[in-house]
């Protein structure tokens, strides 16, 4: 991999601070599957990517947060372009309080254009 993991999960936390879907669309490939308990999401098209984080951002903004911090709880490197990690999201406001947290796994693929987020699992803790 030529970045690490937690260079691009920080850069990616900077992107979602900034609240521009198009900022946060540029950490995603497709095509991509997204898990949940709810199914699994096919995405096929950038555009599709944009409007989920157009809406997305929102309840992020409304609690107030102002700092995100990812903390990789596991990293599976299974081949030389792909990994799979565990992050967890500690948001805080901007008085330092606690804003929420969320754990995702994330698939990782590393190419031409660096490291995009290339499949998602929200484990909804």
């Amino acid at each position: 991999m030529q970045q690490s993991v937690e260079q691009f999960l920080n850069d990616y936390a900077a992107a979602l601070l900034s609240y521009d879907a198009e900022k946060i669309t540029a950490f995603y490939q497709v095509p991509m599957a997204v898990y949940s308990d709810q199914g699994v999401l096919l995405v096929s098209e950038m555009h599709q990517v944009t409007s989920f984080w157009k809406q997305a951002v929102e309840p992020y903004r409304e609690s107030g947060i102002t700092d995100a911090k990812p903390q990789v709880i596991s990293q599976d490197n299974l081949t030389e372009h792909i990994t799979i990690a565990k992050v967890r999201w500690v948001n805080t406001d901007g008085n330092g309080a606690p804003a929420g947290e969320e754990t995702n796994v994330y698939i990782l693929s590393d190419s031409e254009d660096g490291m995009k987020i290339s499949g998602l699992v929200i484990t909804g803790q």
